[in-house]
């Protein structure tokens, strides 16, 4: 009996550990001149589960090839590149994309309202974004820098109204008034929300589904097609 009590105990108190453990994503963002690194870290479970994306080229061709983006994947920071992924983003790519949300609305209850409830739940504990640039001109350099500031602005007032930030945003504008143009920007984000709560609104979220006619077997085209 001691022991049956013992090992229920153990159990129950492993299911808070997870419950109560974050999922951290820390986002790094860099771009200087034709160079574009894209890194994302997630952690979870206090570390024992680690992930590690790369997106080492964001190269824009032309208007109808689009965006060339290469992906980097590992488990374990550290540890040897598992796979490395080439695609093209483009018109045609994001209207595909655009109508499998349309589709997922249409199969999911309130997906908006789920949207909006899980994003607050998310928290910023840091963000920092610098922004160094030279426009070739000191009159256009000027007006683009009240441009990068507004569009900063615009951008931090949406996060600040959707998620939860834990310290004020430290966001850099550094124009230079030089004859050579240049853009250097590099942006540094950690997102946490607890395990429990991402649990918890993943439950919510196929509750919606079922509510749905047809709702599930939706989902299952839209994921077999991924």
């Amino acid at each position: 009996m001691w022991i049956v009590t013992i090992i229920v105990i153990v159990i129950l108190l492993l299911i808070a550990v997870i419950l109560f453990s974050k999922i951290k994503v820390d986002v790094w963002v860099r771009k200087k001149g034709k160079d574009d690194e894209v890194v994302f870290k997630i952690r979870m479970l206090y570390g024992l589960i680690r992930l590690h994306y790369e997106l080492p080229m964001l190269k824009i061709e032309n208007l109808e090839k689009g965006i060339k983006v290469e992906v980097d994947k590992s488990k374990n920071i550290g540890q040897e590149k598992e796979a490395h992924n080439e695609t093209q983003v483009n018109k045609r790519k994001v209207d595909h994309w655009l109508n499998v949300f349309h589709q997922i609305l249409e199969a999911t209850e309130s997906l908006k309202a789920w949207l909006e409830k899980t994003l607050s739940r998310l928290s910023i504990s840091k963000l920092e974004w610098s922004t160094h640039f030279c426009a070739g001109d000191a009159a256009y350099t000027a007006v683009a820098s009240g441009m990068v500031w507004s569009t900063k602005a615009f951008i931090v007032g949406w996060l600040s109204h959707h998620v939860q930030l834990k310290k004020s945003p430290r966001l850099f504008v550094v124009p230079t008034f030089d004859d050579h143009p240049h853009f250097t920007s590099e942006m540094s984000c950690i997102v946490q929300i607890s395990c429990g709560y991402a649990i918890y609104a993943g439950l919510v979220l196929i509750v919606r589904v079922l509510k749905v006619k047809g709702g599930v077997k939706r989902w299952k085209s839209i994921l077999s097609k991924a």
